[in-house]
């Protein structure tokens, strides 16, 4: 007696549909499929009723090459045909993955740069084996995480702990880069982003973190612009945390983000190392610049410049020639509007950079930067001088806020007030005077 074998097979294409497969007792001339079929039962490969035409299986659209970016999932299509029913297979580098006319990959690394990806379909007449589709994985965002500005932080409990997360553009300072658009499942933005901290013992940890205030819904990267959220703990809070060593790592997850044109990824950052310990009874001058510079970092998180420029001095008062106490009073007396003396905390910052190290190759590049662009805001203005009629139109850029006054000599020696009224249109100053019978000499100063 003849058995007949039936077996539901669910697809994406034709879900829950019933068919039958065959009776291995009625087709002598295959008696190799009987075992096929239960092979096919334990390894999870799928068998389609696709036969619109009879004969052997044939690949009607052939995979094509993909290019995605780091952290992206890839689909491979393809269409085959034959008598049914087909098995269908799907391989990557010649392993098989998967089944079904397509096939959808795990989030890509650059490890899967170069795999090739194809289907073969079997049926009782044949096999037909579709050409290769390369994938080209190229670098994704980078998703860079960083605990009191380090990726290795040794943190004395009672001192406060800032976690900066920045995502950044992977074809960063390129004029060509298309922006990213990042937003979440639901609220804010940086809901996509998790972060996961582990002892050494790869145990989860659960720290009161709080995140800063932002409400952008949505964040677009741009080869000049990123992304920044920060997260913290009082010293309070550090206070209470258990001793020992551990790993954070920022997550970015915007695989069911479904906003039309959102990037839609997995990414890690590379974890951050954090060793945990009590302070010391005394600290060296490095662990002192260490200390104020994180307490200055959190003041300013907590909107209090004033406690920062306080942790700053105190720096300074017993290190006068620090340079990241001088560098850093930088920022805060610009941010200030301190100008002038922030562009003297520059140049004493550049000139300890030149006495404690001789043999550095060039001062470092963010503080020359800064340095200049102080400058351009301290320096007098060149004044440009055009007659109209009976009157010297005089003008110069200058910068809002400032307050400049206009003198004038005869002899280069003696300076006199002439105003300090002018016109301001944007950052240009300007002023009109009378010509007079004797040359005259003009200056602005502030």
């Amino acid at each position: 007696m003849s058995t007949m074998l039936n077996i539901i097979v669910t697809t994406d294409a034709h879900p829950g549909k019933r068919m039958t497969v065959l009776n291995p007792a009625r087709v002598p001339a295959l008696p190799y499929l009987a075992s096929l079929v239960c092979f096919l039962l334990v390894v999870g490969t799928a068998i389609f009723p696709l036969g619109a035409a009879s004969g052997p299986p044939q690949i009607i659209s052939q995979p094509a090459n993909v290019v995605a970016r780091e952290g992206e999932q890839v689909s491979f299509l393809a269409q085959a045909d034959g008598s049914a029913p087909l098995l269908i297979q799907w391989q990557r580098n010649g392993d098989v993955i998967g089944s079904g006319l397509s096939f959808t990959t795990d989030p890509v690394t650059l490890g899967n740069d170069g795999d090739s990806y194809s289907v073969v379909v079997i049926n009782g007449l044949g096999t037909a084996t579709s050409s290769n589709a390369l994938l080209k994985v190229t670098p994704g965002i980078e998703v860079a995480a960083s605990i009191n500005r380090s990726s290795e932080v040794v943190l004395y409990r009672g001192w406060p702990l800032v976690l900066e997360v920045a995502l950044l553009h992977p074809d960063s300072f390129q004029s060509n880069a298309v922006p990213l658009l990042i937003s979440a499942t639901s609220g804010p933005w940086f809901n996509a982003l998790g972060i996961d901290i582990r002892d050494v013992a790869n145990t989860p940890q659960i720290w009161p973190l709080h995140p800063a205030p932002f409400t952008n819904e949505t964040i677009q990267l741009t080869a000049d612009s990123g992304a920044r959220m920060l997260w913290w703990l009082t010293p309070e809070q550090t206070a209470q945390l258990q001793s020992g060593d551990f790993t954070i790592t920022a997550i970015l997850n915007t695989t069911n983000v479904t906003r039309a044109g959102a990037w839609r990824g997995l990414l890690n950052s590379v974890p951050v190392s954090l060793s945990i310990t009590d302070e010391p009874a005394t600290l060296t001058p490095v662990q002192e610049e260490q200390k104020r510079r994180f307490f200055a970092d959190y003041a300013l998180l907590q909107g209090d410049p004033v406690e920062a420029q306080k942790q700053v001095n105190a720096l300074l008062t017993a290190y006068p020639t620090n340079i990241g106490g001088l560098t850093y009073n930088v920022y805060l007396q610009e941010a200030a509007g301190l100008f002038d003396a922030a562009f003297h905390s520059a140049e004493a910052a550049l000139d300890q950079v030149a006495l404690q190290s001789p043999d550095a190759t060039e001062p470092p590049t963010e503080l020359l930067r800064k340095r200049a662009e102080l400058y351009q805001i301290v320096a007098p203005p060149f004044v440009e001088a055009t007659r109209v009629g009976e009157q010297l139109l005089l003008g110069w850029s200058g910068y809002p806020g400032f307050s400049y006054r206009l003198e004038a000599s005869s002899d280069l020696r003696g300076w006199s007030l002439v105003t300090t009224n002018f016109s301001v249109l944007s950052n240009r100053f300007s002023t009109a005077v009378p010509l007079g019978p004797s040359p005259r000499f003009f200056r602005v100063a502030r």
